[in-house]
């Protein structure tokens, strides 16, 4: 039995035009440059936070944000992505920021080409999707690990990440239509 509140939705199909993305591809390269400044400002120790399972750190949820969106960025254009180091200081994810800021530029400029599908091989062989779906996971991923590690922060007492900062709201109240 189909949710009464999907009714009438479906994907889109290869060709389809693609809406435009580059509100959400601008938010998600805002949100990720402040999760990890503002990470590298709180206690080296933060970074072991977790809050549940113990190989969920925070240190290694923002590895796995890096690291996605440098596979993100494989599948769209074939550039090789490589291994994240984990986090165990301030300087250590500014580098990943810096990395992370790169990678969200990629994924930026790909919001700008027409939806079509994307072929790429990973570890589970030949696999495409749509370029907006792609687009569209990088936001959702993202967007998940930054509330999974607030998550980790808060039940462990630790103060400076707060989600509502982070928030379509709280990135208009900065920006504007101009040029990202």
């Amino acid at each position: 039995m189909q949710d009464a509140s999907r009714a009438g939705m479906k994907i889109r199909r290869k060709g389809d035009a693609m809406a435009d993305m580059t509100t959400a591809l601008r938010h998600l390269r805002w949100a990720d440059d402040l999760l990890f400044e503002q990470l590298a400002a709180l206690p080296s120790g933060s970074l072991e936070a977790t809050y549940g399972p113990e190989n969920w750190t925070v240190a290694h949820l923002a590895q796995h944000i890096v690291g996605s969106a440098d596979w993100f960025c494989f599948c769209l254009t074939g550039m090789p992505w490589s291994d994240v180091l984990l986090p165990r200081n301030s300087a250590d994810l500014d580098a990943l920021r810096q990395r992370l800021r790169a990678l969200d530029d990629v994924l930026l400029a790909e919001g700008s080409k027409a939806d079509e599908e994307v072929h790429f091989e990973d570890e589970d062989g030949p696999r495409s999707a749509l370029r907006s779906i792609i687009l569209s996971q990088a936001c959702y991923h993202s967007t998940e690990h930054r509330t999974q590690i607030a998550c980790a922060l808060e039940v462990n007492a630790i103060r400076g990440i707060t989600l509502d900062d982070y928030d379509l709201w709280a990135f208009a109240k900065g920006h504007t239509d101009g040029p990202a």
